[in-house]
């Protein structure tokens, strides 16, 4: 059989488990971006897959279920199974034996191995665990073709090359050494030092992108005029802010509490001449302390008139407000 790309077979091992899921809960068709949003593929990448594998759908139902489980299996597994040593039990050794012990029907873990006296002769899971003195002549009377070290790296080397001798065909190290096996051998390197230390690097990285790029600022407009609404909308997104509007004082109070913003922009008359001043009060009495601008057809006469220090108001435009104006006031405010 000729031998499909390891990104792919990794793919198919990923559909499958996902597909188990899907089976037991009784869907029996699927659509690729069904699967695909699942497994984080895309969609034509699915069907790429299933069509090398030999499976087509329908363009009516999608792709069977069960009919694509088999074709992976035919693909992943054999008719007899495969057996699995593990060489190295301590804390990383047990938690593979743990995890992988009821996986799979076709991949059993028989053989367990250490240096540990203590260990040896036991069982764990009900697999038992030899000295590994004793690995070679394991490995060839059960006919083992997967193992896995999961020792001291010093030892890794010696490890492998006892398992290729006695007729290992995959090897997975677990250890921080790499390994140089025969190209007849197929290795997989797990280092989970590595792992760890590449996502604290990302972590890092990422962190610092935030802390670069400051929260996205959340405006609440709240006007009566829809031509304004829509033009204040309009501006701030372009500028990176986020918006949601109101188009009456009494529902703009409620979206206070579910918008969260960081600033109001208010006009004064709206269903009312006075519903502008009406918030803001009610603003003051529940102690809201969101800023507010003010964006008023009467912004001079407002201005003598309010205690702009008192209700949080940061200051007062003029209608028609020019947009650098409007931008320059709600960043010197946030």
């Amino acid at each position: 059989m000729e031998a499909i790309n390891g990104k792919t077979v990794e793919r198919l091992s990923i559909y499958r488990r996902l597909l188990k899921k899907l089976s037991a809960g009784a869907t029996e068709y699927f659509y690729s971006h069904d699967l695909a949003k699942m497994a984080h593929v895309t969609s034509v990448q699915v069907r790429r897959d299933l069509m090398y594998i030999g499976y087509s759908g329908s363009n009516r139902k999608g792709y069977e279920t069960k009919g694509v489980l088999e074709s992976i299996g035919e693909i992943l597994d054999t008719k007899e199974g495969m057996k699995i040593c593990i060489v190295g039990i301590g804390n990383l050794g047990k938690a593979l034996v743990n995890f992988l012990s009821d996986k799979s029907e076709k991949l059993k873990i028989t053989a367990l191995f250490d240096i540990d006296d203590k260990l040896c002769g036991k069982n764990y899971h009900g697999i038992p665990c030899y000295h590994v003195n004793m690995l070679q002549r394991i490995i060839e009377e059960q006919k083992i073709s997967i193992g896995m070290i999961s020792t001291s790296s010093k030892s890794s080397k010696e490890i492998a090359d006892v398992m290729v001798c006695a007729g290992i065909k995959a090897v997975i190290n677990y250890t921080a050494t790499p390994l140089n096996l025969p190209e007849n051998t197929f290795l997989e390197e797990i280092d989970i030092t590595t792992s760890v230390e590449k996502a604290s690097y990302f972590a890092k990285v990422l962190s610092e992108k935030t802390a670069a790029c400051p929260k996205e600022k959340k405006i609440l407009v709240i006007d009566d005029d829809i031509d304004i609404v829509k033009i204040y909308t309009a501006i701030l997104k372009k500028n990176g802010f986020k918006v949601c509007s109101s188009m009456n004082s009494t529902e703009g109070l409620g979206m206070i509490a579910k918008f969260k913003p960081d600033l109001i922009i208010l006009d004064i008359m709206m269903e009312n001449p006075d519903s502008g001043f009406l918030f803001l009060n009610e603003l003051k009495e529940r102690n809201i302390n969101v800023p507010v601008i003010l964006s008023s057809s009467i912004a001079k006469a407002t201005s003598n008139i309010l205690d702009v220090n008192q209700l949080n108001i940061k200051t007062i435009l003029q209608k028609p407000v020019d947009p650098d104006e409007l931008i320059v006031n709600i960043k010197k405010y946030t």
